[in-house]
């Protein structure tokens, strides 16, 4: 049994690490995005009527 909970131990740690690591990812694209379209210059955008 201890074997069992050193396991679930292990998983649970690394389940938190792993998200930590996506959250790091997919926030670091999403600013990046940001900053790509600040930096662009703005363009005239046709309006729909």
């Amino acid at each position: 049994m201890d074997n069992y909970h050193n396991s679930k131990k292990a998983r649970r740690i690394a389940a938190i690490v792993y998200i930590i690591f996506m959250a790091f990812i997919l926030g670091g694209t999403y600013i990046s995005e940001q900053q790509k379209a600040q930096a662009q210059p703005q363009e005239a955008k046709p309006t729909s009527h």
